[in-house]
């Protein structure tokens, strides 16, 4: 027996103790597992630690104190201002939103003396497919209809008839087709573009640009907008307006509106300040009492009229159909503002997906 090979003998065995010890320290895999890392599609997974937990520090005082109360209020304000002006569909309010929306209006007055006169409005603000509502065709009864307030609408629907002289601003009953553009929001301020044409001959057609901006302040919430436009038969015109509305609880709302009118073909501005209040009992009837002042800034003119106005709407049929009742008192300086009276039946259906 050769004893130098002893030595040797041991070596080997240590060797292979210590190889088999570390196979027994790995993971055992599983064949289909083992059969991966062979042809170097997967690796075995190698656990890791979780990461530290951060520890939550409670809000700064100022937070809870000044910016929570500060954003619900703000939301609640603007939620409740834009609920009402969805409800009594505000022509400029619908104008500014999103969405496709189709408005059909009947209407009849009543003029003291039995006289009678009935009109019919089609708005249409549909969004275009594959748009994401920034490109949205327009069809209108007036242009300016589509960004006057509720109390210009039917102002100019009593003083427009053959009972009671015309304010300031032209009565305009074509139709016309338009296609706005949502341009940009810069600085919260929304801006869009708007061109189109009147239906039929001759063809007058008109370029308007808007843009609006909403702010909170305290319990107001103020909309500031300017509108100008260009119409091939009237020339150029803005729209400068800024409304304050504030909740004064969950049913009573109160709103002030100030707008002025520039228009190229006269000198002077198409005035207008109206406050309104309104109150909401339940979710299908709302309210408005408004005062208005409508005049020209060239006070030679004698076209100042004065309105009190009892605006009921309510809900009939799902929300989609409404019927609203209007009394109103109109106070005309060019018959000596002597009380001329109305009653004002409305019938209005809307579609849209909104509506379904």
């Amino acid at each position: 027996m050769d004893l130098s090979l002893i030595p040797r003998a041991f070596l080997l065995a240590a060797l292979a103790l210590t190889a088999s010890t570390l196979a027994a320290a790995q993971t055992v895999l599983d064949p289909q597992e083992q059969e991966q890392i062979q042809d170097g599609l997967s690796g075995p997974e190698l656990k890791e630690s979780p990461p530290p937990v951060k520890e939550q520090r409670p809000a700064p005082i100022r937070e809870n104190l000044l910016d929570r109360p500060h954003g619900f209020l703000s939301r609640s304000v603007e939620a409740y201002s834009r609920k009402l002006d969805n409800f009594f569909s505000d022509p400029n309010r619908a104008y500014d939103s999103t969405g496709s929306t189709l408005q059909i209006r009947s209407h009849v007055t009543f003029f003291e003396g039995g006289v009678r006169e009935s009109k019919a409005d089609v708005h249409a603000n549909i969004s275009l497919p594959n748009t994401e509502d920034r490109l949205k065709l327009v069809v209108q009864r007036g242009v300016e209809a589509a960004t006057q307030t509720a109390a210009e609408r039917d102002i100019k629907n009593a003083t427009g008839s053959a009972q009671v002289a015309a304010p300031g601003a032209p009565q305009d009953n074509n139709y016309y087709l338009g296609l706005k553009a949502l341009a940009a929001e810069l600085f919260g301020v929304a801006l869009s573009a708007e061109a189109g044409a009147k239906f039929g001959r001759p063809i007058d057609p008109y370029v308007r640009l808007r843009a609006f901006r909403d702010f909170n302040f305290s319990q107001w919430q103020i909309r500031a907008s300017e509108t100008p436009l260009w119409k091939h038969s009237e020339g150029y015109s803005a729209a400068s307006e800024v409304n304050f509305t504030r909740p004064l609880d969950e049913l009573w709302q109160l709103r002030f509106t100030s707008k002025a009118t520039w228009r190229s073909t006269t000198s002077y501005f198409d005035l207008a300040q109206i406050g309104a209040l309104y109150y909401t009992p339940d979710p299908r009837t709302a309210t408005t009492f408004e005062l208005g002042a409508f005049a020209p800034s060239d006070r030679s003119l004698k076209l100042a009229v004065y309105s009190v106005t009892l605006r009921v709407r309510r809900q009939i049929y799902r929300d989609w159909l409404y019927l609203e009742v209007t009394p109103q008192i109109l106070y005309q300086e060019a018959n000596g503002f002597s009380a001329t009276r109305s009653l004002m039946l409305n019938l209005e259906t809307l579609f849209g997906d909104r509506y379904l």
